[in-house]
């Protein structure tokens, strides 16, 4: 009697819980609906296209034929396209060391016990609520090459001449790269805030009783302790930098003489302006294998031994 009841509480709780997979498989179908459309099938087809000399417009005069790897050589030699590959690369070096350390800082002094510490840290977020296209639009009247100009005003003050900024292929870059810095700030103070919170008192008590100084405290604690958070600042910014394409969309369309054009930018030019949808899929492709390489170094430090 009781090896048929046993028999009869297994049978219940194998259909109990194929039940729950269906309904948790029909609860997902959506979402699983909606990757598959617009993500794993268009990463596919870029694939397919990267080989291709696919047209954004498909004309009978010019029909998509086979070519092999001549996109991917195309990529690797187009002067436009490796020079978007650098100014990807100064604009990350520029804007992923800023961050991090203009993070922790900040991190670090709204960290502190004091009265009105919360409003410093609103101060701080609050160009994190703002959009990028907003923050182009307030930040290209401060770029202004006029005199009148606020960034031109405040070095005029000092005796320097007035700045062309965005139309001077030296400074456009890195004017870029300051505004993004501005506006991602705070998430990142954020984000160290939130690891800073997390570090023991009991750490920093026994560094106390060590005669540790606040230098020390911070070099041989806080920032061992941070690791995995500043890693994560590290890499997240590394993938935002390299996706940029709002900032040079708005301000500069990738001059002055191509030295804004990025990596992203260099796909919509491709895409839409030339309509090489073979070779942009080529660009993307090999942009994908950047960023999947990013993310396999993060998960090699940050996972636990």
């Amino acid at each position: 009697m009781s090896d048929t009841v046993l028999r009869k509480t297994a049978n219940h709780r194998s259909r109990l819980t194929r039940s729950q997979e269906h309904a948790a498989w029909i609860l997902c179908s959506p979402a699983m609906i909606l990757l598959i459309l617009f993500m794993i099938l268009p990463f596919f087809m870029s694939v397919f296209y990267s080989f291709t000399s696919r047209q954004l417009v498909v004309s009978a005069k010019r029909p998509t034929t086979f070519v092999g790897l001549t996109n991917y050589q195309k990529v690797f030699t187009d002067e436009v396209t490796v020079k978007s590959f650098w100014n990807t690369l100064e604009y990350t070096l520029i804007l992923v060391p800023c961050v991090l350390v203009f993070a922790t800082l900040l991190a670090l002094l709204v960290n502190r016990k004091a009265r009105g510490v919360t409003i410093f840290r609103l101060i701080y977020f609050s160009p994190q609520v703002v959009t990028m296209t907003v923050v182009t639009v307030i930040w290209s009247a401060f770029f202004s090459s006029m005199d009148n100009g606020l960034f031109n005003v405040i070095i005029g003050a000092f005796g320097v001449p007035a700045q062309k900024w965005l139309q001077d292929p030296n400074l456009a870059m890195p004017c870029i790269a300051i505004m993004s810095i501005w506006q991602c700030l705070g998430m990142q103070m954020m984000i160290v805030l939130g690891g800073l919170q997390f570090i023991p008192e009991e750490i920093y008590e026994a560094g106390t009783i060590d005669g540790c100084t606040p230098w020390q405290e911070l070099i041989y604690i806080t920032i061992p302790q941070l690791k995995n958070t500043l890693v994560y600042v590290f890499i997240s910014n590394t993938i935002y930098s390299l996706k940029m394409f709002t900032q040079v969309f708005m301000l500069t369309q990738g001059g002055p003489s191509n030295s804004t054009t990025t990596l992203v930018y260099r796909m919509y030019e491709e895409g839409f302006t030339n309509k090489r949808v073979g070779r942009t899929s080529a660009l993307a492709v090999v942009f994908f294998l950047i960023v999947l390489v990013i993310s396999q170094v993060q998960n090699r430090i940050t996972e636990d031994k």
